[in-house]
């Protein structure tokens, strides 16, 4: 008396196909469930011996062992109550099990035999069209598995009406793709900034090239409503993007019905956030606020304030744009395609760059700046330092300031031509060029040439800050519609490699000698060629 029933289990924010084997012998009763449950599994049992009695069939009164394999990761959630139940049904001879062994099922049961939606049912049904089975779930998880084009499913409501599906007396529908439509605009426009051209400027350049960007400035100068508007001039996601963000932030547990949207994600955590909440993690990983934040906006408002081990902690993700989590022999890797954006004050206090006087003390001051240590901000394309309106904001500006609309569409163009340069690549973005890339896509002028290669001398870049600076003003290239990169773009890219001036110590500054200078225009011809 055996039966398998194929399900899905959650590990990182990909859904494993899992079979759930039910052996029914002679002996006590006893039910057992084997393959590393978690706590909620191991509370199944109840669930589902209820759920079956309720529902009007027999639960055998022999030993019966459950077993979900493979048995080398944990299992959790209570989404295993649907395919156990399935499974024992099936091993009592109640429902065929070769048909039982061609769905997949999904959901939770109540005492009385309805089945309800559970978390994760997105990559669920991912995982399903892939491997070419039909879905079982509840009939609640219908809108959200619908984007899933030609998946098969059979939506119940409860188990009798699952034990009908297996038997054939009900027949499931073909998926056909919803559509989705962009929300109305967000309240959230440049066009509400005024006297920012300089940092808007920035924020475009950081969207068009998808360059990290660092705002900094006194308290009220606007680097929060920089920030919080870079979504708006982002492009809209694709249907296969938006569902697989939606998969993300179904896997992460924040509700049982994430709808898929075709706006970039936006995420702005406390800085009190731990490290583990930023970058994913736990005792069974799960996404954080970076991986949340996949294919839109990491905003870091008070960016010095965060935690050293979570701002050390990005630098994976800001290299590479993914990050991965170890935990209890379970490795991860979770997506990390992020638009990084940080805010910064120039001082704890936030009296410098103002007219009050500043009181923090040299130490202070030291302890504040270590927290971002310089590995992080060579990492870093833009820094822009944001300051405070002088006029009154009710008095009137020269002109009308751009839209968010009007951006968008430079940005679009701009990613237009990253994506012919490169039409195969999953990231076309100029700040992912390696060095082989911008040497290819990336050519220089003479002039630029030069100017290039005597900022890599008067301001001692490092390599990363050198195709950094390159990588910036291909960018500002294609912005402008030039095939080549010229000067005035390497110039407009260099004057954001400026950090705010509150934060240099020049005693911390590298010695330049006419040696270093030699080592340094040699370094830039060798990087160049």
């Amino acid at each position: 008396m055996f039966a398998r029933m194929p399900s899905v289990g959650l590990l990182g924010v990909d859904a494993k196909l899992v079979h759930v084997e039910v052996s029914i012998s002679s002996g006590l009763p006893r039910f057992e469930i084997v393959g590393l449950p978690g706590s909620e599994v191991r509370e199944a049992k109840e669930r589902v011996r209820a759920a079956i009695e309720n529902s009007g069939y027999p639960f055998p009164l022999r030993r019966i062992v459950a077993n979900l394999t493979p048995a080398d990761w944990k299992k959790e959630g209570a989404g295993w109550d649907l395919p156990l139940a399935l499974a024992i049904l099936g091993a009592a001879s109640v429902i065929p099990v070769e048909r039982a062994a061609r769905m997949v099922a999904v959901g939770e049961l109540t005492l009385d035999g309805v089945v309800k939606d559970v978390r994760g049912m997105l990559p669920a049904a991912r995982t399903a069209k892939r491997i070419g089975l039909p879905l079982l779930c509840s009939v609640d998880s219908l809108d959200l598995v619908r984007t899933i084009e030609g998946l098969q499913v059979f939506p119940v409501r409860s188990l009798r009406q699952a034990v009908e599906a297996v038997q054939g007396t009900c027949c499931g529908a073909t998926v056909a793709r919803e559509s989705l439509a962009l929300d109305p605009e967000r309240r959230e426009d440049f066009a509400d900034l005024i006297e920012m051209e300089h940092a808007k400027r920035a924020c475009e350049i950081a969207a068009a090239g998808w360059h990290p960007l660092l705002l900094t400035g006194p308290p009220g100068s606007g680097k929060t409503a920089l920030g919080m508007r870079i979504t708006s001039i982002l492009p809209p996601l694709s249907m296969e993007e938006a569902v697989e963000v939606a998969s993300i932030h179904s896997t992460a547990h924040l509700s049982t019905n994430v709808r898929p949207s075709l706006h970039r994600p936006f995420r702005n955590p406390h800085h009190s956030i731990s490290a583990s909440g930023l970058l994913g993690g736990g005792s069974y990983p799960r996404p954080g606020e970076v991986s949340l934040a996949h294919r839109g906006v990491l905003f870091l408002d008070e960016f010095p304030e965060f935690s050293r081990t979570a701002v050390e902690g990005l630098r994976q993700p800001l290299e590479s744009r993914e990050i991965t989590v170890v935990r209890n022999q379970i490795l991860v890797t979770f997506p990390a395609q992020i638009l990084f954006v940080a805010a910064a004050n120039l001082c704890p206090c936030g009296r410098s760059g103002t007219d009050e006087t500043c009181h923090c003390s040299p130490a202070l001051l030291q302890r504040y700046y270590s927290r971002m240590s310089a590995p992080i901000l060579d990492r870093i394309d833009l820094f822009v330092e944001v300051a405070r309106l002088r006029r009154s904001p009710f008095e009137r500006t020269n002109g009308n300031p751009e839209s968010s609309r009007i951006i968008r569409a430079r940005v679009e163009a701009a990613w237009k031509r990253q994506k012919q340069r490169q039409p195969e690549s999953v990231f076309p973005f100029n700040s992912g060029y390696s060095l082989q890339e911008l040497r290819r896509w990336a050519p220089l002028t003479r002039q630029a040439r030069d100017l290039l290669e005597t900022a890599y001398d008067r301001l001692g870049l490092s390599t990363r800050a050198f195709h950094r600076v390159w990588r910036v003003a291909r960018t500002i290239a294609d912005l402008s519609g030039h095939d080549a990169v010229e000067r005035d773009d390497v110039a407009e890219a260099l004057q954001y490699r400026r950090r705010p001036s509150a934060w240099v110590d020049m005693k911390d500054a590298p010695g330049i000698t006419a040696a270093s200078l030699e080592s340094n225009r040699t370094g830039a011809r060798r990087l160049m060629e």
